[in-house]
């Protein structure tokens, strides 16, 4: 099996030290000490992984880091003092070698490897941590911090990647993690924040001798308008894939507080003056992405504003009531996130409802992981209701798009936006998804008539829906009359329809 992040995966983002360990403490978010989970840790909790369904684990950055910053510790591991060997703190010797050497990750990538399960490594080569600048020569930095973003991201020493030493150094490095490490897919952190040249020089060298690594590379612009500043990376630096934020702030923005799904998603095509959506800026020939079904897709992580179950609280505050509509709105977020293009991404803990905040700083966004809601069958325990609806939901969409190529490889067609409903086709070989979002609070007091426009859609993908859809959770037929889909959707709400359901 191909260890590369393909659009058969589905991601799950873990902060490494708040997931699990055999020693792991926990302790109140708001405590930034080390709180012990490891690699071991991650794979003692294979099974949990499996059982959801995910297919690939990304795990923050391994480099020795330094002691501690002040009042925090680097928990988070992306304070890095030693790029050449892993931090032993990730380590507690019941899976893996207590080593350091880059070898100990390869042999985490081994056992995962031999499960099933993908790994993405995050890299960081644009800082090093707080008080660590003596660790390396005083010429290897910037001055207050240069690059595309000119300025020191959070005041850590800024590298500069227009010296052709500092190059050299990360361009073998990455190389060393490869070869040593059997690294197969690399996060990028901070993209934005590092000199273009480092991009060349990767694409030429890593590139050229690796040319099965999959890069992911986080650039965080999460406006709508953003988009043209995305694809110079995916375009021109020539990374695989890259972070689609401004569809995760489309979708919090429309389906957690109510903004206009045409305005946001995608547009009417009443006229040519309408403004774009963040799906119509999936045409490469007029300035869009290289190619949007690679993008990762994601609801949250952990540098956002907070969790999606936090914006859903935010929006829907109170227990009861409050509560109900939270939960169901995190339903219909991740009904569209895993319907959607692109490859999904969750972040630990989103699959149970976990919430978290960012205030001064990101410790109460990366929460420990709730294992007391999790029984001995690796499901939410049905006594913590929240946790074991949205758990069961997730799990069964996971489950869904992993058998539907519709859902993994297929083009998507518009065929209904407006402020309150969107829907759309998924179209594969020989498979079809049908998809329709009612964002208002009510039921639709009549269905929805979707046109199946012979001038848009092939035919036999015409029969394929008109013959052979049924509802995902009701084996419900699709209703079709003169040659139209007829759909009625409750409020706050996703229906799917496919080919293949008993």
């Amino acid at each position: 099996m191909k260890q590369q992040i393909t659009q058969d995966d589905i991601i799950y983002f873990v902060v490494t030290d708040r997931f699990f360990g055999r020693n792991k403490r926990t302790v109140d978010p708001s405590d930034t000490s080390i709180h012990g989970g490891t690699l071991d840790g991650i794979i003692d909790k294979l099974d949990y992984l499996l059982e959801l369904g995910v297919t690939a684990i990304w795990v923050t950055p391994v480099y020795e880091n330094i002691p501690d910053y002040g009042v925090s510790e680097p928990y988070h591991y992306y304070w890095p003092q030693n790029f050449e060997r892993m931090d032993k703190r990730l380590l507690d010797g019941t899976r893996l070698s207590k080593s350091a050497a880059m070898s100990t990750f390869a042999k985490f990538v081994r056992l995962c490897n031999e499960r099933g399960m993908k790994v993405v490594l995050d890299m960081v080569v644009n800082h090093a941590g707080y008080g660590a600048r003596d660790r390396f020569k005083a010429e290897w930095f910037n001055v207050g911090g240069l690059g595309e973003i000119k300025q020191e991201l959070a005041g850590l020493p800024d590298f500069d990647h227009d010296n052709p030493e500092v190059l050299d150094y990360f361009i073998n490095n990455i190389e060393d993690w490869i070869i040593k490490g059997k690294v197969t897919n690399i996060r990028m952190d901070t993209v934005k924040h590092v000199e273009p040249k480092f991009w060349h020089h990767f694409k030429s060298q890593v590139r050229g001798e690796h040319p099965d690594v999959c890069l992911i590379g986080e650039v965080l612009f999460e406006g709508k308008d953003d988009v043209s500043k995305l694809v110079e990376y995916q375009n021109y630096h020539d990374f695989d894939s890259i972070f689609d934020f401004p569809l995760c702030t489309a979708l919090r923005s429309t389906l957690i507080y109510d903004e206009s799904l045409c305005y946001w998603l995608a547009r009417r095509r009443v006229n040519d003056a309408e403004r774009p959506g963040v799906l119509d800026d999936d045409n490469s020939f007029k300035g869009g992405y290289r190619n949007p079904n690679k993008l990762v897709t994601l609801l949250d992580n952990h540098d956002l504003e907070r969790r999606i179950m936090s914006h859903a609280r935010t929006r829907h505050p109170g227990d009861g009531a409050g509560l109900d509509w939270a939960t169901r709105v995190t339903k219909l977020c991740l009904g569209a996130l895993f319907t959607m293009r692109g490859i999904p991404q969750i972040y630990y803990g989103t699959e149970v409802g976990l919430e978290g905040w960012k205030a001064v700083d990101d410790r109460d966004l990366r929460r420990d992981f709730p294992w007391h809601v999790i029984d001995g069958n690796h499901h939410a325990k049905q006594q913590c209701t929240k946790e074991h609806e949205i758990y069961e939901w997730t799990r069964d969409l996971i489950h869904l798009r992993k058998e539907n190529a519709a859902l993994k490889y297929g083009t998507t067609l518009t065929l209904w936006s407006d402020d309150l409903v969107y829907a759309f086709l998924r179209m594969a070989t020989d498979d079809v998804t049908l998809v329709i979002i009612n964002n208002g609070y009510t039921r639709m007091p009549t269905p929805i008539q979707l046109d199946l426009n012979p001038a848009m859609i092939p035919e036999r993908v015409v029969n394929m829906i008109a013959g052979g859809l049924k509802h995902w959770k009701t084996g419900q037929p699709l209703v079709m009359q003169n040659g139209k889909a007829l759909i009625t959707v409750d409020g706050k709400a996703i229906d799917i329809f496919c080919l293949g359901v008993p």
